[in-house]
């Protein structure tokens, strides 16, 4: 891949252009769901991470001049809120059949110029980034037979005092839409009573970065059409989680969470999730790290974000723009709602995880959007 920022300490513009050939046609499909970083030929840099989300949207890149993105004869697009296209990426580099860097020339926000997409992955945790060469890939002690499964996926990170087991009650095998995986985090060998799809064992390991080792690439994890990654400390039961993944698909959601009760023994974190029993869902633009349900798209958009973040604090506002803010995809689920038993910041430094909060959105150049009901 082209690096960009290296190159063009040492190439004349004119230089790096004329590395570039004709951009092969391509599908939407292939570019859907890829992460660029987005310059000028000057080396301005406009965005370190822009998502080619589904639907044409642009995640984390905000410009009335991009507002879309489509595919016109082959080529990629960005186009402008008044439908016109602003660039069109004619040129290309490739390399073992992969294109690594796209060129075109357009406007933005007035500027006319060459633009320049570099292919990236998810930018390095600021403070906690694992060496490129440490191995992130869990071992399942169980896990179910290929072909044999549920629609749907419930990832719960879970220590000895997990409430993951009365989210059963109520339901049989014959009954449960979903699939449950307990990823434990325990030193002790886990002790973990059945009925369960998928058991893995990783000891001292916080919620993200356990969630993160278990979804590697061929990860069986990722064969479900929608996935719930809950705290071990809530507590519901069996039928409203079937409820909530119904909902969720038959309101073809990307991103969403159940609402939360408030009363005894319950501590919200947010007057937003907090349930409205008047209302099946609102939609909008925020779900907190708590509870969130992903489809597999969404998901496979988000999950680099997770890889070494320690409180997770700013994530349920950086997923949302990665996404690109559709409409009517991302909400509260009030229809189903669970009891969160364990005030927040009980396990964590408050302080520390809003200063990595910072830190990790200086990273994605990400502006957080400030949210009526959203402390």
């Amino acid at each position: 891949m082209l690096n960009l920022t290296s190159q063009q300490t040492q190439m004349s513009p004119q230089a790096v252009l004329d590395r570039l050939t004709e951009a092969p046609p391509v599908a939407a499909g292939v570019l859907e769901g890829t992460f660029w970083r987005l310059t000028d030929i000057d080396g301005r840099l406009l965005c370190p991470f822009v998502v080619l989300a589904p639907n044409g949207l642009i995640g984390n890149f905000a410009s009335a001049s991009v507002d879309t993105w489509q595919i016109v004869n082959g080529r990629l697009c960005f186009v402008d809120q008044n439908g016109l296209p602003s660039i069109a990426f004619n040129v290309a580099t490739v390399e073992g059949g992969e294109i690594g860097l796209l060129a075109g020339r357009g406007r933005i926000d007035g500027t006319q110029a060459v633009f320049l997409l570099e292919k990236v992955d998810h930018p390095a945790h600021p403070t906690y980034a694992t060496p490129a060469a440490t191995p992130r890939r869990a071992t399942f002690i169980t896990q179910r037979e290929d072909g044999m499964r549920r629609p749907y996926l419930v990832v719960v990170p879970a220590g000895a005092q997990s409430l993951h087991p009365r989210w059963l009650d109520g339901l049989t095998a014959m009954t449960r839409n979903w699939d449950i995986c307990v990823g434990y985090y325990g030193a002790e060998t886990p002790q973990v009573a059945p009925p369960y799809e998928y058991l893995a064992h990783i000891p001292k390991t916080k919620k993200f970065r356990l969630l993160y080792d278990l979804f590697y690439q061929g990860s069986p994890l990722w064969d479900y059409d929608a996935i719930w990654l809950p705290d071990d400390d809530l507590l519901c039961d069996g039928a409203s989680i079937n409820r909530m993944f119904h909902l969720f698909r038959k309101l073809g959601m990307d991103l969403a969470q159940p609402s939360l009760t408030e009363g005894p023994g319950s501590f919200p974190n947010h007057p937003l999730t907090v349930q409205r029993p008047d209302s099946t869902v609102r939609y909008g633009t925020f779900v907190e790290i708590m509870c969130p349900i992903f489809s597999k798209a969404a998901l496979k958009i988000c999950m680099g974000s997770i890889r070494d973040v320690e409180s997770g604090y700013g994530l349920d506002h950086l997923w949302p723009s990665l996404l690109g803010y559709p409409q009517n995809k991302i909400g509260v689920i009030d229809a189903v709602a669970v009891k969160h038993t364990r005030p927040i910041g009980a396990t964590y430094d408050l302080r520390a995880a809003i200063n990595e909060q910072a830190v990790v959105h200086r990273a994605y150049q990400h502006k957080m959007r400030s949210i009526a009901g959203v402390r």
